[in-house]
């Protein structure tokens, strides 16, 4: 049997998703937005509905949709034995048909706990991160300060020759996520609304909206939110906001070394 990838599934889903949003079809457009929206918090919570979801997937034997709404349930913290009674009423509903389904389903759902201790057992971190910018726009600088168990592990920072203060609080991010390994806890610091706004409210929104704004326009700095858009679900991500120039020891160093970095820049032009 071909091991199933889970990086890579949603990657292709993603992809795959706004490929066909991409198409001027206003009727795909409204079915892909209620798709998305009917599993949200109603009169029914979220739980529950991914739970139905989950039901339906497995006795009209879509695995596609089954390993979607598993992961979801998991990430919802759903038990084994609350699963086991989807499975049996799917069992019971579809009959037969629905068994090879069904082992795909519990062998993605054993795939999802394996990760999920090897995520434990990688540790927890914490990372720090600013950006700077001469004039903005003109030279700017980023640097991310990664912590474990209150000890620092490594500072990293750089810069390029023309580009923005948010670009290079985005750049921060990504750079020091992509040091980490797949599935590692993080604890996300910025000073930055545009970060930390971006991260918990807006994305989502951008995505369904095509990487659009609310008024139409099309997303700033629509490369580095892609970049981590991708990079934001290898993780178990949580992400906080601290004030700026305050009393925040490794934020004020943060913003320390993202200066220092403005002059002496690694990466000459961004990409």
């Amino acid at each position: 049997m071909r091991e199933f990838n889970e990086e890579c599934f949603f990657e292709f889903r993603e992809k795959m998703d706004e490929r066909i949003m991409d198409i001027d079809n206003l009727q795909i457009k409204r079915f892909f937005n209620l798709d998305k929206k009917v599993y949200e918090e109603g009169e029914l919570d979220r739980k529950t509905k991914e739970m139905m979801g989950l039901l339906a997937s497995l006795i009209l034997n879509c695995d596609d949709c089954v390993r979607y709404h598993i992961n979801e349930l998991h990430n919802l913290e759903v038990t084994e034995k609350e699963l086991g009674e989807i499975f049996s009423i799917s069992l019971i509903t579809g009959g037969s048909v629905v068994i090879p389904h069904l082992r795909r389903a519990v062998n993605y759902w054993d795939e999802l706990k394996s990760n999920t201790d090897e995520s434990k057992r990688a540790g927890s971190y914490e990372i720090y991160t600013d950006g700077a910018c001469q004039d903005n726009p003109g030279p700017g600088g980023f640097a991310a300060i990664i912590m474990q168990e209150g000890e620092e592990k490594e500072a990293i920072s750089g810069g390029v020759d023309e580009t923005t203060n948010n670009r290079m609080e985005l750049r921060a991010v990504i750079e020091g996520l992509k040091s980490f390994e797949h599935g590692s806890s993080i604890a996300l610091y910025s000073d930055s609304n545009y970060v930390v706004k971006g991260l918990v409210k807006w994305l989502d929104n951008w995505k369904e909206n095509g990487w659009s704004t609310s008024s139409g326009n099309e997303v700033k700095n629509k490369d580095l939110w892609l970049e981590l858009e991708n990079l934001r679900h290898k993780y178990d991500l949580s992400v906080n906001k601290v004030k700026a120039h305050a009393d925040n020891e490794l934020n004020n160093r943060a913003d320390e070394l993202a200066k220092k970095a403005i002059p002496q820049s690694e990466l000459k032009g961004e990409k």
